[in-house]
């Protein structure tokens, strides 16, 4: 029992120190801590990791020693490059290689990253990284610790402050110039208020259940042409994408998909399109059916191009080039598609041909 009393010599508890430190029991209570401990040598290939940073089924390798940082946690971007991880373009703006790049020069380094997984999901991280000798050879330390959770919580916080503060203005405006509106137009307000609300819950939703595998699934007949001008009436409803201009181009086709998913993706591309294109733009809108494939394909042109920093972080979930807290729609485009309507997400942006992203999306039956 515990004595207040009663305190062990300093020579007894520098022999306790000495003796965990160096007993297999301290590096077995290591692969209990909260955070992921890693060791990498000058070629920052892995030489201690306390546990694996995920699951068996996302992993490249059981066996991570030896393996670079990419490998470990099961980065799908590692097979663009031909020495596989850090030697990727997007390498270049990933928040782990800019971390171990600091401590590279001496340094401590602290950033984050988010990896994507071989599954469609999709790993936030927050990386500190510290260098250190030991018999004439330099290593560096690292401590990841899973933010995914709480990237999710302040996005969402952010999404519905966003959307409360837009709705109370617009509410604030309707109840001092209400007797000067016309009760239709009244009535055309409030409903869009409630449809901007409900589709962003409503996309969160699918985001979240998408990533905790628990999103159910319903396949049902889908005629691309009829699902396209649904998706572009709705969003000309909007009062801030009245008055833009859209040129629409489809063929007949039916398809067996998950319709309230595709028409989220549909939602999300053209909407991205709209808020990065001018007012007077034209937003160019592409659905065709191929028999022989039994394939669909949907794709949504802008003018504008996209910088190529920002091109490489484009499907990483929480980036977005219109401020903190945003995100979701490229995320969402992806994993939506590749995971759930087994299809393809591709893009291109240059001058010349602006940016055009497009959607491949086979027919399940």
């Amino acid at each position: 029992m515990f004595d207040a009393d009663k305190k062990s010599s300093p020579a007894i508890v520098k022999e306790q120190a000495e003796g965990i430190l160096q007993s297999s029991v301290f590096s077995e209570l290591l692969k209990n801590t909260p955070n992921v401990l890693m060791i990498l040598n000058s070629q920052r290939q892995v030489v201690y990791l306390n546990r694996h940073p995920v699951p068996a089924s996302d992993a490249i390798s059981d066996h991570p020693l030896g393996e670079r940082p990419g490998e470990c946690l099961g980065c799908i971007n590692i097979a663009k490059g031909e020495l596989g991880c850090g030697s990727t373009e997007f390498c270049r703006v990933c928040g782990f290689n800019a971390a171990i790049t600091a401590s590279e020069t001496g340094k401590n380094g602290q950033d984050e990253c988010n990896i994507a997984l071989k599954n469609g999901a999709s790993l936030t991280l927050s990386v500190s990284t510290k260098p250190f000798e030991y018999n004439n050879e330099t290593y560096i330390f690292c401590a990841l610790e899973d933010i995914s959770e709480k990237k999710r919580r302040q996005m969402l916080e952010s999404i519905f402050l966003h959307d409360i503060l837009n709705t109370a203005a617009i509410l604030g405006g309707l109840s001092e110039a209400y007797t000067d509106i016309p009760d239709e137009q009244i009535r055309s307000m409030l409903r869009e208020v409630s449809t901007n609300i409900s589709d962003e819950v409503q996309a969160y939703r699918l985001i979240s259940t998408a990533e905790t595998q628990t999103l159910r699934t319903n396949y049902t007949e889908v005629e691309i042409g009829e699902i396209v001008n649904e998706v572009v009436r709705s969003l000309g409803n909007m009062r801030k994408f009245q008055n833009r201009s859209f040129s629409v181009n489809t063929t007949s086709g039916t398809i067996v998909t998950e319709r309230s998913l595709l028409r989220s993706v549909l939602v999300n591309m053209v909407k991205n399109a709209l808020e990065a294109a001018d007012q007077n733009d034209v937003i160019y809108i592409q659905a065709h059916f191929n028999e022989k494939s039994n394939r669909a394909l949907f794709s949504v042109q802008n003018p504008q191009t996209i910088p190529r920093k920002d091109q490489l972080k484009l499907f990483q979930k929480s980036f977005s080039t219109k401020g903190r807290g945003r995100g979701w729609g490229t995320y969402s485009i992806k994993i939506l598609t590749e995971k759930y309507l087994k299809g393809t997400v591709t893009f291109q942006s240059g001058n010349g041909t602006g940016t055009v992203f497009t959607i491949t999306i086979p027919s399940l039956e």
